[in-house]
């Protein structure tokens, strides 16, 4: 059998490979008749060597199959891939952005600290951000169906900017909301649920809230759910408030081998040009795109909304611009790029081109589910996890299937005898029925719409 190199590849000498040959190498050094069991002196230096020069031959096979994709590991699988220009994606951290409020002018500075309460996950903040507004008395607030009317002594509010009700008796009233309009310097409204008695009694105040960008110590996917990121772990005089609006956008670990091999080979494609498979390739290698579809017309007629002849790209994450320029890069010369973002390319020639690409439209889900439990059940957290677990793994275009997909999410959650769900698009669901997503749409899941009770 030949070992080594050969136009097969690489065949490594094993134990009893090495072994064989080295007693044949001793007999003949030191006599046809000597004794090369493992236990005589002769087999125990045979053995030694034997180990050595297997180690040896392993490195060997280790060195030529690191030259390979599908063989390749770690280091040297990234490497093998910035050949063609595509490396590993590297671990992400979860991102959100944090309300704060104190007192007016209150520095909170870069990397301050603020912890998800109960599990301990600590995110910091990207930026210095001051403290804009501190909390004022509340004089009045009415109710005509969800919309709240607020009454308050020059409130310092602008439209669009959110704000903390506190200590009314009906607590529909309270919690972090958003100023939807300004009537003057005393008064503006905002929404909320539910039907609570009108006017709101108590002893009602206002504080201003001031947004900044945080993100978490920790890589990977931290979970901050809408409401939850609200432990101050940096203590600063003046700042007493924090919360998130909506849940932290996940982060990601390190993409492993396998995901990597997977994606290599997607990203290949789009070393091509002109085709679906080259376009979505390329694509799915701008820096933050999470996934991307794209569609074409090759038809003389508008189909689908999207004109003769042209290609419809749609992506999830990543920059427009790098996006737009991918795009000028693949297509064919002559074809038009249909979507709802638009932007211009310059090319070689200093010639400026407008080409369009589509963001997929987000449908929030709404789920209510009722749970039938035992002793053994850990805690609606778990379930709640598993939920937004499976909304995360939703592609463009994947409906949302209610049974056996959503429900056998959380099917193996100990202690659960029976599920009651109610899901829809809107608020106050009513059926189970699964939800169609459209080519071009994606279902998105958030905490502040998934309620799950015991019953």
């Amino acid at each position: 059998m030949s070992f080594g190199l050969s136009n097969l590849g690489f065949t490594p000498k094993r134990i009893a490979d090495v072994t064989t040959e080295l007693d044949a190498a001793f007999r003949t050094a030191f006599g046809a008749g000597i004794k090369t069991s493992p236990d005589t002196s002769f087999g125990k230096i045979i053995g030694v060597l034997a180990d050595r020069e297997v180690s040896l031959w392993e490195l060997l096979e280790a060195v030529y199959n690191s030259q390979y994709p599908n063989t390749a590991s770690g280091v040297s699988l990234a490497r093998v891939g910035e050949i063609t220009a595509i490396t590993p994606n590297p671990a992400t951290k979860s991102t959100v952005v944090l309300y704060v409020g104190g007192t007016n002018t209150t520095l909170i500075p870069k990397d301050s600290l603020v912890a998800v309460q109960d599990a301990g996950d600590q995110f910091q903040t990207l930026a210095d951000v001051n403290i804009n507004g501190s909390q004022k008395s509340v004089i009045l607030l009415t109710r005509v169906g969800s919309v709240v009317s607020a009454n308050i002594t020059a409130h310092g509010l602008i439209a669009g900017q959110r704000f903390w009700i506190d200590d009314a008796v009906e607590t529909e009233y309270n919690g972090l909301h958003q100023v939807t309009s300004v009537t003057d310097v005393d008064n503006f409204d905002y929404t909320i649920s539910g039907t609570p008695t009108t006017p709101a009694t108590g002893t009602i105040t206002m504080l201003p809230a001031t947004a900044v960008n945080v993100e978490a110590i920790e890589t990977g996917a931290i979970q901050a759910l809408t409401g939850t990121l609200t432990e101050i772990a940096t203590s600063i005089p003046g700042w007493s408030r924090a919360e998130n609006e909506v849940d932290a956008t996940k982060g990601k670990a390190a993409e492993t081998d396998t995901e990597f091999r997977a994606r290599r080979i997607l990203a290949l494609l789009g070393l091509g040009a002109a085709t679906i498979d080259a376009i979505r390739g390329a694509i799915l290698t701008v820096d933050g795109v999470n996934t991307a579809r794209v569609f074409e017309n090759n038809t003389a007629a508008t189909v689908s909304g999207r004109p003769p002849h042209s290609v419809e790209v749609l992506a999830l994450g990543g920059v427009d611009q790098d996006i737009l320029d991918v795009i000028f890069d693949k297509k064919s010369a002559g074809i038009e790029s249909f979507g709802t973002t638009s932007g211009t390319v310059i090319d070689s020639q200093g010639d400026s081109h407008t080409l369009s690409f589509s963001r997929p439209g987000s449908i929030s889900i709404w789920i209510e589910i009722d749970l039938t439990v035992n002793a053994d059940f850990p805690g609606v957290s778990e379930v709640e996890s598993r939920i937004l677990a499976f909304g995360d793994d939703l592609d463009i275009g994947d409906d949302v299937i209610v049974y056996p997909s959503l429900i056998g999410s959380f099917d193996d959650v100990p202690g659960i005898t029976d599920v009651a769900i109610r899901i829809g698009t809107a608020i106050n669901p009513t059926l189970d029925n699964n939800i169609i997503i459209a080519e071009t749409d994606i279902g998105d899941f958030d905490s502040a719409r998934l309620t799950v009770i015991t019953v």
